[in-house]
């Protein structure tokens, strides 16, 4: 608790093979479990340090919409709406460890992918309807995100939740209804599929020690869903 917080050893036991009647080994330094900082509350964090950043620096307030046009957009409000599908689905069944699978690999496209591909927009001088977007949709993924987590990570939701709404407590809230974000199962396949051609070009290049910034002559990607790219 001191060192890593209590939130972390929550997901980490959850998340952990003993829920499915398997066994766990605690290393003593708690290496296992500050890596759940590192790969699950940072990158909560971190997004909402981000939007909270380039918000008050252009005094904007956010609301909740999810009726962006923009591509980036649609993709990681549809991907929301899976993942609270998935995690719904999950948590009915008892099967917590997948419910935590299904949040991080929603973090991932969160902050490595829609985040990342969108910065440019947060940056823009002119707040025109594209910036708008921006903020209206990461606002709302953010505080689907914590509300869809708070059983997992009750403090960090909380201090992220009501940073963002200031509202009194993510736990006193709905539980998010999946039907309120946009369906959109070809959108989402597709762009999964381009994140997974640039992270596996990705390895490549670290594996070549090809720098990241040096143009390519040639990509050829396999597989039997190149049409859809």
């Amino acid at each position: 608790f001191a060192t890593q917080g209590s939130d972390a050893l929550r997901w980490y036991l959850v998340s952990s093979p003993i829920l499915r009647g398997g066994d766990l080994n605690i290393d003593k330094d708690g290496k296992a479990i500050g890596e759940i900082v590192r790969l699950v509350i940072h990158p909560i964090w971190n997004a909402y340090s981000f939007f909270c950043l380039y918000a008050n620096a252009d005094k904007i307030q956010a609301k909740v919409r999810s009726d962006a046009s923009g591509v980036l957009d649609r993709y990681i409000l549809a991907k929301l709406r899976t993942t609270v599908e998935r995690v719904t689905a999950t948590m009915d069944a008892y099967d917590l460890a997948g419910a935590c699978s299904e949040i991080r690999a929603f973090l991932d496209a969160l902050n490595n992918w829609y985040i990342r591909r969108s910065r440019a927009r947060f940056w823009r001088g002119e707040l025109d309807q594209d910036k708008k977007d921006a903020y209206d949709t990461l606002y709302t993924v953010l505080t689907t995100l914590c509300k869809l987590a708070a059983p997992f990570l009750p403090f960090v939701t909380e201090e992220v939740y009501r940073g963002l709404t200031g509202e009194k407590s993510v736990h006193l809230v709905d539980w998010p209804e999946a039907a309120k974000l946009p369906a959109d199962a070809e959108l989402v396949r597709n762009m999964d599929r381009v994140r997974e051609v640039c992270s596996t070009a990705l390895g490549l290049r670290e594996e070549k020690r090809l720098r990241v910034r040096m143009p390519l002559a040639l990509l050829v990607v396999a597989g039997d869903w190149h049409d859809a790219l």
